[in-house]
Order: structure tokens, then sequence, then C-alpha cells
């Protein structure tokens, strides 16, 4: 299993844009698509410290953020230090 999680749903624009960030880094992530697992996004609003919306995204259980704070990460240099790649 990987370390990353990321909360989605179907027809997300930014969804689509996190996960290609990922994929493209070859990094591996376990993705929850709430629109198939509904019960578990009260779980990503506790974890995330209230935020509603998708993408949500943690390493190895920490939260990281949404979809721009991911390509903020990356932009700056420090997603890769932070994910240890």
């Amino acid at each position: 299993m990987s370390n990353i999680t990321i909360y989605t749903k179907d027809y997300c624009p930014y969804c689509v844009k996190a996960k290609s960030l990922l994929t493209m880094k070859k990094i591996k992530f376990n993705e929850i698509n709430l629109n198939n697992n509904p019960e578990q996004f009260e779980e990503m609003v506790n974890k995330s410290n209230g935020a509603r919306t998708v993408p949500q995204i943690f390493y190895k259980n920490n939260y990281i953020g949404d979809c721009d704070t991911i390509h903020q990460l990356n932009s700056e240099g420090k997603l890769d230090k932070l994910l240890g790649i």
C-alpha cells in the first residue's frame, strides 16, 4: 500500500490534476473515491481539519492539503523532500 492517500470524486478537474502530478512523478497513491465510498467523507473532513472539498491529500496520515497545495509545494521544490523521494 502507498503512503499517499488522496480523496477524490468523479468529474473533479482538480482531482485529475493532482493525480496527474503524482503519476508524472511516479508516486503511487491510494485513491478513495467519495462517490463510491460516501461513508468516508466525514473521515476526510476530520483528518483535514474541516476541509470539505476534494481532492484532499495525506502522506502517512499527515495532512498535506489540496491540489493547489501540492502543486505549490512541487513548484517550490518541497514536494519531493516532503515525500522523501
